[in-house]
């Protein structure tokens, strides 16, 4: 199974993932990125709405190639759709 790396980027700086987690293909990555980002807006539901606006979930590939990138409010309205 191939396998990608979810990093999380606000301003306060990058949330690594350093050791991946293998999935079948991007359409799973896509599910978690929005079980990651669900699981955020929960526990951040304090944070002021400017910086919850910049943080950014990004999946890598095994090639270390960029394969998606979605902003936590996409997940939030709900127009990211895994």
């Amino acid at each position: 199974m191939p396998l990608y790396y979810i990093d999380v980027r606000s301003r306060f700086g990058v949330d690594e993932d350093c050791d991946g987690v293998e999935l079948p293909d991007l359409a799973a990555a896509r599910v978690e990125v929005l079980r990651i980002g669900h699981r955020l807006l929960e526990r951040w539901t304090e944070m002021p709405p400017d910086a919850r606006s910049e943080i950014i979930i990004e999946v890598i590939d095994e090639r270390l190639k960029k394969v998606l990138r979605v902003s936590l409010p996409e997940i939030q309205q709900g127009s990211f759709v895994g």
